[in-house]
């Protein structure tokens, strides 16, 4: 169960830090030369501090403040489950402006620096919407050795002096036991049964004692009242943890707890990224959860091995991703509810809705395809430029052969010296970019070096063959007669 914040505390503790920063500021020292109207200069040293917080500052802090209880509180009232990050604000700097009664740039600026001073933090969600507010927890609740001077102090006042104390804003939760008596949880300072807040001098001196006290009882001389207390504390997280369980939706009955937590993550993750701003009831929830276990996992009865669920549940939580990227770029699209309400199979998540979630798994594989179609023309186009590449390559090496040997050149390259040869390949070479540039560099250096040469191992293709063809020697009758050679 989230901690409650009172707003009166919370904005005690910021002032604190607020004076104790403007009294750390250090003074600099100026000289300031005024001249009179005798002629003469005086001197004056006057100090400045510098580093000093604005006064609107703390306005702004205030309104912080109240917008973001606000916030935590509704979210606190309404969440199913207590989750390790706090609940944050979602705000822009034109709407708090307003509230403020000042620019947008004023608030940018006492954003930034609260941030400085780590009393906020905030997360940017993009262009075209809100950011995420977080106020700092030692700003919200008291911590360490301060809280437990500060709560030691609080005495009780004296009964000549039944003060009432300012509501606020904090809401208040009660539990009913077995007796039909209403017991409040503590959050900050509570209420009594006259409706004033804080402790008053209505309460019995020993409830005010500020050191605990143990009564020696049975054989083994057990704490009375610390044990009494223990089970009262006991009681109370067990009436908490029901409540939190009462709140918490009915799961499809018969269900393994492996299908469960993919159940439960995928509807926590569409409710984060698709209905951020929405709030569901318990009921509502359930029939989510229902409309998903349908739709999107087919009860699941299909025939998947572990490693092929966990790709199946990547797979759905990347469809929600792209949902959701297609919602934040086209915020006039309409976004149906998770389940059925007026129609039946005109939920998001229905499996009859084609143009639903179910439709994005087309959506994924169009793309899939077309991806796979950008690959294969890059490859072709890729291997046509090796291609063409090479056969520059050996051209080249056979012009400069030929232009060395005196030979007849090809029609393109009639007439050119050496020199302007060597510049018509570069100016091929290099459109077709830095790698081939430098392959046609080293091969025509290698050239020069040996005098523009052919390879010993570059033979004609018509010897190449015929050293590798065999010898047939035909072999006449005559030619075996008497002692002849093949006798």
């Amino acid at each position: 169960m989230y901690s409650k914040i009172d707003n009166a505390e919370a904005f005690v503790r910021f002032l604190d830090r607020y004076r104790t920063h403007n009294e750390a500021c250090p003074s600099v020292e100026h000289l300031r030369r005024v001249r009179l109207k005798d002629g003469t200069i005086r001197e004056y040293n006057y100090s400045r501090r510098t580093g000093l917080l604005p006064e609107q500052l703390k306005t702004t802090f205030y309104i912080l403040l109240q917008e973001y209880a606000k916030a935590y509180n509704q979210v606190a009232s309404t969440a199913p489950l207590v989750h390790q990050e706090l609940p944050s604000l979602l705000t822009n700097n034109v709407r708090l402006a307003e509230i403020c009664d000042c620019t947008d740039r004023t608030i940018r600026n006492h954003l930034t620096t609260l941030r400085n001073l780590r009393l906020i933090r905030t997360k940017f969600r993009g262009r075209e919407h809100d950011f995420e507010l977080w106020i700092s927890q030692e700003i919200l609740w008291e911590t360490g050795e301060k809280s437990k001077i500060l709560k030691g102090s609080k005495s009780s006042p004296s009964p000549t002096n039944r003060k009432s104390f300012p509501l606020s804003n904090i809401y208040v939760e009660t539990i009913v036991n077995e007796n039909d008596r209403a017991e409040m949880l503590k959050c900050g300072q509570g209420q009594n049964e006259e409706g004033q807040r804080g402790r008053t001098a209505n309460q019995s001196p020993e409830n005010e004692s500020s050191e605990l006290t143990t009564e020696r009882t049975g054989l083994g001389g057990g704490g009375g009242r610390r044990a009494q207390k223990q089970a009262q504390d006991e009681e109370l997280r067990n009436l908490r943890a029901d409540r939190v369980r009462s709140k918490l939706p009915q799961l499809p009955p018969r269900l393994e707890k492996y299908f469960a937590e993919i159940l439960m993550q995928f509807w926590l993750y569409a409710w984060k990224v698709l209905y951020p701003s929405r709030d569901f009831s318990k009921k509502e929830q359930e029939q989510a959860i229902s409309a998903i276990y349908t739709g999107v996992y087919n009860r699941f009865d299909d025939a998947r091995t572990a490693a092929d669920w966990a790709a199946f549940q990547a797979r759905q939580l990347e469809k929600l991703d792209r949902a959701a990227r297609y919602y934040d770029h086209h915020p006039e699209a309409y976004l149906p509810d998770p389940f059925a309400v007026h129609v039946a199979g005109r939920g998001y998540f229905d499996a009859e809705n084609t143009r639903g979630f179910k439709g994005i798994e087309a959506w994924l594989q169009r793309d899939s395809a077309l991806a796979s179609r950008r690959r294969r023309a890059y490859e072709e186009e890729r291997e046509k430029k090796q291609k063409r590449g090479e056969s520059l390559m050996r051209q080249a090496r056979r012009d400069f052969e030929k232009l060395r040997a005196g030979q007849p050149m090809r029609q393109e390259v009639q007439g050119k010296d050496l020199m302007a040869l060597w510049n018509y390949y570069r100016l091929i070479f290099s459109g077709l970019g830095k790698k081939w540039n430098d392959r046609f560099m080293k091969q025509f250096l290698e050239q020069q070096a040996n005098d523009f040469q052919p390879p010993a191992y570059l033979k004609p293709s018509r010897q190449r063959k015929l050293a590798h063809a065999p010898t047939v020697i035909i072999v006449e009758d005559y030619m075996t007669w008497d002692d002849g050679y093949y006798s």
